[in-house]
């Protein structure tokens, strides 16, 4: 089969590889779509701490965002059948672990990254090999390109958790990629009652307007700190999430949140933030939380899709074939100012 791989930093290299080998619960799946990930272009340009710190070995076989339909399966495999409509986890587990028998996957001691850390081969490839426990069915009702991006949804959905309750609470998010886009729409199903959203570009910051932002700001223009205090006049916001991976946006959450206002970050940083007003913790407060695990994230994200109105395809802005994705990922930078999304066609639905 054919299959993508990055062998060092800009080096990115179509391969063939034998099918992967059945194991008794293993499903096989032919991949439809994937998507390229901030995480898998920093991987391709070796510009991330991930990298540095020695956490993802090169070669990696990236993609962790995918859709697809089962191909074969093992003859332990009891869920899944071939044709069946699926997506995966974003890690791999042993399955045989204490934690992983009591459904806890999240912390075994083997798990395995899709595509990045402690690499297990990633979605760019004809076919990929996933245990059945980390493999879900898709409803009817949600479309194989939109399916692949259940999992930055899920990353999302991580990141909002970490902030408990957030009803009646205004929320500012910083970064207008996939994972920022879909916090929109996911935070008012969760019962934020405002948003303000802050980016770079008007075409990134019209589709969040698209999917709920009630305020948005271009930072290339515009103060985030003084347009977050005109919004709440005067207030602050009660909560922000960082998805941008600008240190700017770390050093602003400290004046921009009210006192007791709550920063969470997902993002991953090519460098140390140096200026962090730390006094601010104690003077004003703020709370400084990890984004929060949930049982099945993916099982969440598909219930909002099917029954809260999660509709996410509009993230989708560039659609390219799989015989053209290594040029989508030497040429990313060119497409920066409208690029949210850059989903590969690997296979025909059929």
């Amino acid at each position: 089969m054919k299959a993508l791989s990055i062998f060092s930093p800009g080096n990115i290299q179509y391969i063939e590889t034998p099918l992967p080998t059945l194991r008794p619960k293993d499903v096989l799946a032919r991949v439809c779509y994937s998507g390229i990930c901030g995480t898998d272009l920093e991987i391709f340009r070796g510009d991330v701490s991930l990298v540095r710190d020695g956490f993802i070995k090169y070669p990696v076989r990236i993609g962790h965002e995918w859709s697809g339909i089962v191909e074969s399966v093992g003859p332990e495999v009891t869920i899944f059948k071939p044709g069946d409509r699926v997506v995966s986890d974003n890690g791999v587990s042993c399955g045989v672990c204490p934690e992983c028998l009591n459904g806890e996957y999240i912390k075994c001691k083997q798990r395995r990254s899709l595509g990045t850390i402690n690499c297990w081969d990633g979605s760019f490839a004809e076919y990929i090999l996933i245990p059945e426990w980390h493999l879900h069915q898709l409803p009817d009702g949600i479309p194989l390109d939109e399916a692949a991006l259940i999992e930055p949804a899920t990353i999302a959905l991580h990141g909002l958790r970490g902030f408990g309750d957030m009803t009646e609470k205004t929320l500012t998010i910083t970064g207008t990629g996939a994972i920022g886009l879909a916090a929109i729409r996911i935070a008012r199903i969760l019962g934020a009652s405002r948003s303000i959203l802050s980016g770079r570009k008007d075409a990134k910051l019209e589709i969040g307007r698209h999917l709920g932002a009630d305020v948005v700001v271009n930072a290339t223009r515009e103060n985030l700190i003084e347009a977050v205090m005109k919004a709440t006049q005067g207030e602050g916001s009660d909560l922000m999430l960082e998805t941008s991976a600008a240190a700017d946006c770390v050093r602003d959450a400290m004046k921009l949140l009210r006192p007791s206002g709550i920063f969470v970050t997902i993002a991953f940083y090519p460098q140390l933030v140096d200026g962090f007003d730390a006094d601010a913790i104690s003077t004003r407060a703020i709370q400084l939380r990890p984004g929060k695990s949930c049982k099945d994230p993916v099982q969440q994200i598909i219930s909002m899709m099917t029954s809260k109105g999660l509709h996410i395809k509009e993230l989708i802005t560039h659609r390219i074939p799989f015989d053209k994705a290594a040029d989508a990922f030497r040429n990313a930078n060119e497409m920066s100012a409208t690029r949210i999304k850059m989903l590969v066609e690997i296979s025909k639905e059929k």
